[in-house]
Parts: structure tokens; sequence; C-alpha cells
């Protein structure tokens, strides 16, 4: 007979809804408000576990703060005795998983509506720096209304439990859902949170995932990593490119959560009314990945706990460059266009967010090799100009009219040239180069085509320490007051949300890593009407506009570690209270971002109680210094954890990160009281 007890001194669990792997979920009631919640109890041994506990209370306020209409909300953490609870709301309904089982597919409208739900889902927790890690049908609520609600559940387990799951089964999720790069490099990002969303849009589509059937794991595995989703049968082109490009192998060539969503979104009305496909049977043979899309690496084996890092959030796409094909249906000449129907089809494009720019006229490089001149792209006609003239960044120096022209002889045309020799002229200029405390340099330069009545913004980052991204760029309003302009990118930006950046702000959110001692390049073109009185001077007005911009967007933020290579202001180094011979200096440095006036106690860049870099440190180029300039006959230093040798006074520490420097305070190291 079952029977209610206590959790906690504010909870009665009354009965038990399930249990699986990781522990049991009870229906309980709130004895300060009388609401009935949901309490998911987890195995004794978690609450046992010094690590899991520690996450467990650092990240109480991430998860109490992630709260979005897509999302299952926790309430409440509980830790007493054996028990180790997360209280959150009760879900009336079912899960999608049993959906699925009733109807073996869903209908194309509905399963897109889902999986768009799902997306903007992981896309709010991806910006409160939250990954999921754990994404499929089973974690998925369904509520009873009409039509039902889609709720992401599990957050809170997937991130809490992950070491511990990690050291236990040598590897955190589903399988069948999880991405190429957690079976090869054991990386775990936002991108594979949206590689999983895509698997369960396919399911939902299919009847199955993509690449579950017979086999080990290790089969399984090695199909994500090198097998070509087998083709669902008459489904929508433009849903099965936007499908194609969640289900790429290269985490780079997917489009963030947002994008995803809102691509979704826009197709809505156009297959609303398509009914389910059929289930489609296991293939005999798995068609090989294409070339392009195939990574070249290979399965891992299982690894030791110790060469792990289950516990980074990583939230970034890949170290690799933006690709020049980032989502799907390649155009023949350029980067990736939004999936258009085929003619006189009706249905909607996927959302113009994730349209390249149209590509501008450059001017003439410097003869190419053939293997060169293979590689064709906008971009990287940019990148050569940029080359060319990167010795005028340092001084921001303003490059006037550029004649660029087309013609079968290649010859430079005129005003006055021949009807065969057009002509377009070009302003360009280039904005002064701005330094940030975090060591991230950021230059921009802008081409104005008068023909096209467009400008184009090359913003240029640049680090001695590689920096993660996504980072922020605002594109200003024509005049304020006025709508943003629309965008369009070489890179999969999308537009920024971040709780505290106004949309008056015209943020966008780029998906580029700045590799050390390196660079990292971005492009985007907006509508610029300014006929024949456009020069290099108002230009250059324009481009430190932008930068002024961005820095006062990024003003308003919260203290969370968003874009924090561009919100870093300075350091704190704490040192704890009694600092004794023998025994490791309780060290912690602290971000200050700008415009606040406290360093940010959550999101920390370095502890000596877990000296292994953290994800903020990691997203900062991972070089910090830790050293001591007036106690080193006390204080040792392994892996930048200070120890103290012997007896010393007024000790200090001090670290380096990037253009920061910061000490800590004054402190003595005492006898060890057992000595």
């Amino acid at each position: 007979m079952q029977t209610t007890r206590a959790l906690g001194s504010r909870y009665v669990l009354e009965r038990q809804l399930g249990s699986g792997a990781m522990g049991q979920v009870w229906a309980a009631v709130d004895q300060r408000t009388g609401e009935e919640v949901a309490a998911k109890l987890l195995r004794p041994e978690f609450a046992r576990d010094p690590e899991i506990l520690t996450r467990f209370v650092q990240e109480r306020s991430i998860l109490l703060d992630l709260v979005h209409p897509n999302v299952v909300r926790v309430r409440d953490l509980v830790i007493e005795g054996d028990d180790l609870a997360i209280v959150m709301d009760l879900v009336r309904g079912a899960d999608l998983r049993a959906r699925l089982r009733a109807a073996g597919t869903l209908p194309v409208g509905e399963a897109v509506r889902i999986a768009a739900d799902v997306l903007e889902a992981l896309a709010t927790a991806h910006t409160r720096g939250v990954l999921h890690r754990d994404v499929k049908p089973d974690n998925v609520l369904l509520t009873d209304a009409e039509p039902p609600a889609v709720l992401l559940s599990d957050f809170s387990i997937a991130r809490l439990a992950q070491e511990t799951t990690v050291r236990m089964t040598g590897v955190l999720g589903t399988p069948d859902y999880m991405a190429p790069e957690i079976f090869t490099a054991e990386t775990v990002s936002a991108a594979s949170d949206v590689y999983g969303a895509g698997i369960v849009l396919y399911e939902l589509l299919a009847g199955r995932p993509p690449f579950a059937g017979g086999g080990t794991g290790y089969a399984v595995a090695n199909r994500h990593v090198t097998a070509e989703p087998p083709p669902i049968e008459g489904l929508p082109a433009p849903v099965d490119a936007v499908l194609q490009g969640l289900l790429a192998k290269d985490p780079a060539r997917r489009p963030s959560a947002a994008a995803a969503a809102a691509a979704l979104r826009d197709l809505l009305p156009a297959v609303a009314e398509v009914g389910g496909l059929p289930v489609i049977p296991e293939p005999q043979a798995w068609a090989s990945a294409r070339v392009g899309e195939m990574p070249a690496f290979g399965v891992l084996g299982h690894r030791p706990a110790a060469d792990l890092d289950p516990g980074a959030t990583n939230i970034k796409a890949s170290a690799a460059a933006p690709a020049e094909l980032p989502v799907a249906a390649p155009a023949e000449d350029g980067p990736w266009v939004a999936p258009h129907a085929a003619p006189g089809d009706d249905t909607a494009s996927a959302q113009t967010q994730l349209r390249a720019p149209r590509p501008q006229p450059v001017a003439p490089a410097p003869a190419a090799t053939d293997e060169e001149n293979s590689r064709t792209g906008w971009l990287r006609d940019r990148r050569t100009w940029w080359t060319v003239g990167g010795s005028l960044v340092a001084v921001g120096a303003v490059i006037g009219v550029v004649a660029l022209t087309s013609g079968d002889d290649g010859a430079r045309g005129t005003r006055g040239g021949t009807a065969t020799d057009t002509a377009v002229e070009e302003v360009t200029a280039i904005g002064p180069t701005g330094q940030l405390p975090s060591g991230l340099s950021v230059v921009r330069e802008a081409a104005y085509d008068p023909e096209a009545g467009s400008l184009t913004t090359t913003v240029t980052w640049s680090a001695e320490n590689g920096i993660a991204g996504p980072l922020f760029e605002a594109v200003p309003a024509p005049e304020d007051g006025a709508p943003c302009p629309e965008v369009s990118w070489s890179v999969l930006a999308v537009r920024d949300v971040t709780p505290g950046v106004a949309t008056t702000a015209c943020g966008w959110q780029v998906p580029v890593d700045v590799p050390a001692g390196g660079d990292a390049t971005a492009s985007y073109t907006v509508a610029f009407p300014g006929g024949d009185d456009v020069d290099a001077s108002a230009l250059r007005e324009r481009l430190v506009e932008q930068g002024t911009a961005t820095d006062a967007a990024l003003e308003g933020l919260v203290a969370t570690a968003v874009y924090p290579a561009q919100r870093l202001e300075a350091l704190e180094v704490q040192i704890g209270d009694t600092v004794r011979v023998a025994g490791t200096v309780d060290l912690v440095v602290l971000p200050v971002w700008r415009g606040t006036d406290a360093a940010d106690n959550i999101s920390v860049v370095f502890s000596s109680r877990t000296p292994a870099p953290t994800v903020l440190l990691r997203q900062l180029g991972g070089e910090l210094e830790v050293r001591t300039d007036d106690c080193t006959g006390s204080l040792a230093f392994v892996d930048r954890v200070p120890y103290a040798n012997t007896v010393g006074s007024r000790c200090t520490v001090s670290v380096r990160l990037g253009d920061l420097e910061s000490r800590s305070r004054t402190f003595d190291v005492l006898q060890n009281s057992a000595g």
C-alpha cells in the first residue's frame, strides 16, 4: 500500500507517477500554497555524491530562472538527508512517446509545430547557458488541452546528473538521439541539442529515428557519424531542407535553435493540412553521408571518466569556421539560401533570417592558382580584399572610392566606357579598431554599392586567446524610432532575444569563434539608398555609430555569462578566510561585467576547488595566468592552483586574462594548527 511522506519541510509526496533510470516521479502537494506539483526524486546515490550536491546548489538559480511557455518550470530543489529532488509544475497529459506509439506518424503540420516549440524552448535555455543533452520524445510532454501545449522537460536531470551519469555509463544521453560529435570527439554543445530536436522531428514524420535499427550501440553511433538519414517519401521539400540542416553531421553547419524554430514556424501555414506519412521501414543498407557533409573522424571507444569533460556546457556550435553551406539546399553560385518551394508549389519558404547575403562585386584580386579559382564564394573574396588592406586596420585608415568593373576582357572600365564595360563605383571605409578588456579586438569595414542601393559591413574579430562565440552585433535602424532594417548575413546569424537587450537595439547573435592568434569575419548587407552623396567619411561615421550601438546594447544585460568576451570589464580575485601551511589556497576568480557594480558570483572564471577550466574560462580563451609577486617563498602553483608551502605574511595572488590583471587582498599563511 502506497503511503504519503514528507519531502523536506514544504512538500508531501502523495502518489508515484512513474520511475526511470534517474529516479521516481511523484505527485506532491506544496503545503504552503496547497498546489499540486510534480517531484522528481533522484536515486539516493546522487544525494551522497558531493560533486552532484555542489552542482545542485550552484545551478539552482539557473534552473529556477529557466522560464518559457514550452519548458516545464522548475519550482524548487530539495536537499535533505538522502532526498535529492526537483520540484516542478505538474503537467496533466502524456509524453510525446505515447502519442507517437498511438499514431505511428504525426501529421506533418503537427510534427512541425511540435518541433518548433521544442526548438524555441532550447533557444531560451541556450541563451541562459543551459544545455538539455537528452532531447527525445520521452522528455517532451503534451498537455490534455486542445490543441495540446508542448513542454520540454528534464533540463534539470540532464544538467545536474551529468557528472555521475557519465561516470556510471560512459556516455550521457540516448544513442538514437545523440549528435555525431558526441561519439567522435565527446563534445556537447548547443548544436548537439539542435541535432537531437532534428532526430525527434524525423521520428515524428517517419515513425522511427533515422539511425535506429539492428546492431549494437556502437553500430548506431557509427550510423550517426557516417550514414545519410533514409529519405522520407512525400515530405514537402521545404520541410526536408530544414530537417537536413538540423541533421547536418558538422555542428557548424546546423542552424541555431532560434533560427531553426523560426524557419519551421514560417513553413506552418503551408503544411498545416498535410497528413501523416507512412512509417518507413529500416533500410536494408545505409547510404554513406555526402563527402561534403561527412567529417574526417571515426567513432571513439569508451574512455575513462578522468579523460571526459561531462560537466562542460560549451554553448557554441563548433570551433570550425562558418561553413559556406550551413544548412542545406546549396545554390549553384554561393552560400546557402532559404529553401523555396518548387515552381508552382505554394509552400512557404523557410525563415528568411537564414538567407545568405546577395553576392557583391569585389575588387580584382591578384592572380590565383587553379585550386584557389575553384573555391568560389563572396565571403572568401571579401577576406582577400581585407588581407590586402590589413596594414591599414591599426590606424583606422579611410579608403576612398574604388572602381569595380566587369567585362569579357576583364579590362577596367570608366564612367565613359563602352556598353560592354559596365562600371560600378563602390565607396569603402574602415572604422577604428576597438580593443576590449578581454583582449578581443573589433574592426568594421563598410562597402557602399550605389547601383544596388546596399551597404555591406564586414566585422572582423581578433584575439591572442581564442574566443568562443556567439558574438553580438547591433545593426542600427537608419534613424531613431525607425524599425530595425532587413539584414542578410554571410553566416547563420539570428536576431538577439537576450533579456536586458532592448529590441530597438536591433541586435544579432553571430555564430563565430575567434581562433587564438587569428581572426573571424562575418558580413551583413542592408538596404542603403544613399544615392551619390555617400562618401568615405560618412561611412566611417556610420561604422563608429555601429560600434557605439553594439556597446550600448550590452550595457543592459543582467549578470550572466552572455557574450562574455564583449562584456567582461574586470576580474575580482577572492581568497578564503584562512590560509594554512600544507593546504590549498581557496582561490576564486569572478567576472565583473560592464555596467555592473559588483562581481558575478554565479559565473565563475576559475576556482582552485575545481581547477579544470570552467565553461566561462574556455569561452574567454582558457589562458588564465595565476601567480604571486610578493610571496614566492610561501606559495607554489600547480596548474594554476596555489599551495601554501611555508609561513608567510602580506601575500597576494595575481591573475591575468587577456588585457585584464587583478590582485587579491593581502593575506597571511599561518602555521598548520595540527603542526
